[in-house]
This record gives C-alpha cells, sequence and structure tokens, in this order.
C-alpha cells in the first residue's frame, strides 16, 4: 500500500492560542478501498485471529456478546453496563449504506441470548450462522464504521482535555498521523479500547482509552510505534493494577496485541 494514496485532512492551526478551535473542529481521514480492505484484515487479526468463527464470541468473565471485526460489544439487557456498546450502531451503519440486515437483528433491542451458555448452545443454528455470513461479507464497511468512530473521537477527547494535555495530545497525533502504520494503531486502539472520557470507564479514577496512552507518550521519539506500544503497556498495566478484580489473566494478550504496533509494515 502506498504511504502517498493515505490523505489525512487535520483541521486546526497551531498548537498554542487556538486549541479550543482545533478541539472542535473534526478530523477527516480519507482512506482508499484498498487500504481499508487491508485496515480491516489487520483488525480482524488482532480481534479474532482473521477467522469466521470469532466474528461472534462471548467471552469468559463477561457479561456481553461481541460481534465483527471490532468485537463490538452488544449488551443482553436494556440495562447497559460500563463499557460502550457499539454493535446496534455498527449494523445501523450497514444498513445505511445499503446492506440487507436479517429482520430479526432489525428488531432485536438487546442481544437475544441471555446467557454465555445460551449464546454457545445455539452456535451453529440459523441466527448466528446468517450473522457470521453478514459479518464476514462486510469487513470493509465494518473498518469504515471505526474509522469514522476515531473521526469523532479525536475531537472529543481533545474537547475533555485541558489545554496543557491538548499540547501534548496534538504533538503525538500529528506524528503518527504522517504513516498509515500511525493511524492503523490508532483505529485499533481506539477500537480496542476507546477513547478513554467516559467516566464510567475507569477504575480508581484513571482511564485506559487513547487518551491516556497519547498522554503517557514522551516528549520525544524516534520510534512514534514503539513509543505508542511501551505507553500502552503502561496504561494497560496500571488498569490491571487499578481493577477491582483480577484482569491479570488479561494483560498478557493485551501485551501481545500492543507490542506488534512497531513492527507493522502496511504497503
Amino acid at each position: 500500500m502506498s504511504r502517498t494514496l493515505i490523505s489525512l485532512l487535520v483541521l486546526g492551526c497551531s498548537y498554542l492560542g487556538t486549541l479550543n478551535t482545533v478541539a472542535a473542529q473534526p478530523y477527516d481521514i480519507q482512506l482508499t478501498k484498498s487500504q481499508t480492505a487491508t485496515l480491516a484484515s489487520l483488525i480482524w487479526k488482532n480481534e479474532g485471529a482473521g477467522k469466521k468463527q470469532f466474528l461472534t464470541v462471548w467471552n469468559k468473565n463477561e457479561a456481553f456478546p461481541s460481534m465483527g471485526i471490532g468485537h463490538f460489544i452488544w449488551y443482553p439487557t436494556e440495562d447497559k453496563g460500563p463499557y460502550i456498546e457499539q454493535f446496534p450502531t455498527m449494523i445501523a451503519f450497514l444498513s445505511e449504506n445499503g446492506v440487507q440486515i436479517p429482520s430479526w437483528l432489525q428488531n432485536a433491542k438487546t442481544a437475544p441470548w441471555k446467557s454465555r451458555e445460551a449464546f454457545y448452545q445455539q452456535f451453529d443454528q440459523a441466527e448466528l450462522t446468517e450473522l457470521r455470513d453478514l459479518l464476514a461479507k462486510t469487513t470493509s464497511l465494518q473498518a469504515e464504521f471505526i474509522t469514522q468512530r476515531l473521526e469523532k473521537g479525536i475531537p472529543a477527547i481533545l474537547e475533555a482535555s485541558n489545554e496543557e494535555q491538548q499540547v501534548i495530545i496534538k504533538r503525538n497525533l500529528d506524528t503518527l498521523i504522517t504513516t498509515p502504520e500511525g493511524i492503523f494503531v490508532l483505529l485499533d486502539y481506539i477500537n480496542f479500547k476507546g477513547e478513554g472520557v467516559s467516566a464510567k470507564e475507569q477504575y480508581q479514577g484513571y482511564g485506559w482509552g487513547l487518551k491516556q496512552v497519547l498522554l503517557a507518550m514522551p516528549e520525544k521519539t524516534s520510534n512514534s510505534l514503539l513509543s505508542f506500544a511501551l505507553a500502552a503497556d503502561e496504561i494497560l498495566t496500571r488498569r490491571v493494577k487499578n481493577a477491582p478484580k483480577n484482569e491479570l489473566n488479561w494483560l498478557k494478550g493485551w501485551r501481545v496485541r500492543i507490542h506488534k504496533y512497531p513492527n507493522l509494515d502496511i504497503k
């Protein structure tokens, strides 16, 4: 993939004096269809090993199933948990882009499986099989949905930051968005752990989203991807230390994921 094919139109001026204006303006990320397909494949590999069976999963010790290449959360009850639910919004995005959505899925207010056991008992039945087929055919659109989240997420992160934080975040964003690899880590991490601006997604007052990682990156670096990975490791390790229940068994997998970032080579 040619790096010159990625055009990022970042609206904003200097770091100082206009930060509030910068925060309010959108980021427009322009990717070709080929680039979007490549990023979709990478995200799918990170979340589900690139395998169709992992397009619908319900992880142990979680109260919800996760769907699609981005493992978008879908709560089984009207009472939503602390994490941002993305699956219904993603399905609406597919519909808006001309994808035919099965009637059972269109009419579902919540995930129809009320427990992990029920989910896997019905794993090979019609509804989940049909859903995996749909998700396997729409990977590029799902990547577009994640890109849209980043476009909206960056202004939200800046608006939720003070002026000193905005300077740091903007500096590190400007470094990362100059390469397709940098764009990928931003897309992957915001889908993986969110923007980092929700008070519900904090332990002991500390978040673990993209905002926190960008703030933890060093002021000067010769390798922005390595710096991002190390900052992410620091933030996720802090999450585990502050967690109300034991999350140590997840940390190893998280580290495997983020430490792939410095070795990315997107053509």
